[in-house]
């Protein structure tokens, strides 16, 4: 019998990300890279640890995502369907974050035993870990809806993440000291905005208490909200998600196929 509805497309993609041996290694990295940062102490091995998995789980996200969101008999078979192939989409994309997820939860739990973490720590690091891996496949499945192919979402998808990740930092620093003599606020406002995974960074220093809040951006949020960043940071996050993720339904729906 064929799967239909929700359970169907998102068991579908669920079970063929997680038939990837590849992916099942990357719960396994995440405990390699948590052995590293053994020895600095479980709050600053976790921050330490957060910053890298900010550089390791987007590209992999887009490695395993656009491939599978991007293919012609993919289309087909969404085609066939009885449901809406924007909600098909949807559908899909939530089962290739979830088959990331299976794997790095997993992974996540054991290097919380690795780095010595509280409950309180371990919660942090896996809610961090849902949010980037859920923010940046909601991102390559819209670059995928908007370019029906691998290569260029895969592009995309990377470029967002050197803007986002590799350059947004020394951007946003390298402004703000050009712009010393002026108000800032509305642009590093506009900067959070463009990345919500900055702000769910600083709000988890705060609910560490880790005194590591550098740069403007950081002040910002420590100057508005000195106790709420890791709640601010993980409703813009969700708002995030779910933005890209009607968008990419609605882009897929309306392209020619």
């Amino acid at each position: 019998m064929r799967a239909s509805g929700f359970t169907g497309m998102f068991a579908v993609h669920l079970k063929e990300v997680l038939r990837n041996p590849w992916t099942l290694l990357a719960g396994a990295a995440l405990v390699a890279i948590g052995l590293a940062f053994r020895s600095r102490g479980s709050a600053v091995g976790l921050v330490s640890l957060v910053a890298v998995l900010q550089l390791y789980l987007p590209p992999l996200a887009v490695v395993v995502a656009a491939p599978l969101l991007t293919r012609r008999e993919t289309w087909a078979f969404w085609a066939a369907l009885p449901r809406p192939p924007a909600a098909s989409f949807r559908e899909a994309t939530l089962g290739i974050a979830t088959g990331l997820l299976v794997p790095l939860v997993a992974g996540a739990g054991l290097t919380g035993f690795v780095l010595s973490l509280g409950v309180k720590e371990l919660l942090l690091l896996v809610v961090t870990v849902v949010a980037i891996v859920l923010f940046w496949t909601t991102l390559v499945a819209l670059f995928g809806a908007l370019t029906l192919e691998a290569t260029r979402a895969m592009a995309l998808s990377l470029a967002a993440w050197a803007l986002l990740v590799l350059a947004y930092a020394p951007i946003v620093v390298g402004i703000a000291v050009a712009l010393a003599d002026y108000p800032l606020a509305p642009f590093l406002l506009l900067a959070l905005l463009l990345n919500p995974l900055e702000i769910l960074r600083v709000g988890l220093l705060q609910a560490l208490n880790v005194p590591v809040l550098v740069g403007p951006v950081g002040k910002l949020i420590t100057d508005h909200l000195s106790n709420g960043g890791m709640w601010l940071g993980l409703a813009t996050v969700t708002l995030g998600v779910a933005l890209m993720l009607w968008a990419a339904g609605a882009v897929f729906f309306r392209r020619d196929r």
